[in-house]
């Protein structure tokens, strides 16, 4: 089964942390059931706009870590002035029944 990626922009705030942490929880909510319903695998892939402080952004990592807790693979990127987007952070799932990397 190959992965399916899903592309998440976001931008991040001091005032929005708790709403993330709700939008996390139903985005593994609802991505579980439905890769469970179509025989999917889900990678989520955040793609995040503004300046990003390094602190609020540690913080919002560590949630993505303990919301998603291994059930999917999780990449979060951000976007440069130029508009080019640098890779920052992978959370991945464990390997797949084939011993496949969830990493792509």
């Amino acid at each position: 089964m190959s992965d399916l990626v899903v592309k998440c922009p976001v931008r991040l705030t001091e005032s929005n942390r708790d709403d993330l942490r709700l939008l996390y929880a139903d985005l593994r909510d609802h991505y579980t059931r439905r890769d469970a319903r179509n025989g999917t695998r889900t990678a989520l892939h955040f793609l995040w706009s503004g300046k990003l402080d390094e602190e609020l952004f540690g913080a919002t990592f560590a949630d993505q870590r303990h919301v998603f807790a291994g059930t999917r693979p999780v990449l979060n990127s951000a976007k440069n002035p130029e508009g080019l987007q640098e890779t920052n952070r992978w959370l991945s799932a464990p390997a797949q029944q084939s011993g496949a990397s969830l990493r792509t």
